[in-house]
């Protein structure tokens, strides 16, 4: 389970790991789960106040005797996205939106600034 570092608040909060409808407990970095040979329903996310979860992610995965596999889920970077779940490596989904949402805010600031040292030029 990652978070990417400009999520860095997601640590606060513990993920949740639901497996064929049962919960069990999850937290980030390597998740160790012994299963018998059989098909599951991995479900990953983030409990949160609005929205309810943040990155929900599903994969599904047949597991044959002596069968080992890694899955890996990521966080979304912005809250509104899905998470990634499924082998290695996973996108981050939702760093465009991040981005150009701190692109606005930055441009919104400069000119704020430019604004401010014109007016305090002229006085």
């Amino acid at each position: 389970m990652k978070r990417h570092w400009m999520g860095f608040m997601l640590a606060m909060i513990t993920p949740k790991i639901i497996l064929n409808g049962q919960p069990m407990l999850g937290r980030w970095g390597r998740n160790v789960i012994p299963l018998p040979p059989g098909q599951y329903h991995l479900h990953v996310h983030l409990p949160y106040l609005l929205p309810a979860q943040i990155g929900p992610a599903d994969f599904t995965l047949w597991l044959q005797p002596g069968m080992a596999f890694e899955i890996e889920y990521r966080a979304p970077v912005f809250a509104y996205a899905r998470g990634a779940l499924g082998p290695a490596p996973q996108p981050w989904n939702g760093q465009g939106c991040t981005i150009a949402l701190l692109v606005v805010a930055g441009g919104l600031a400069l000119l704020f600034l430019l604004i401010l040292i014109s007016i305090l030029s002229l006085g």
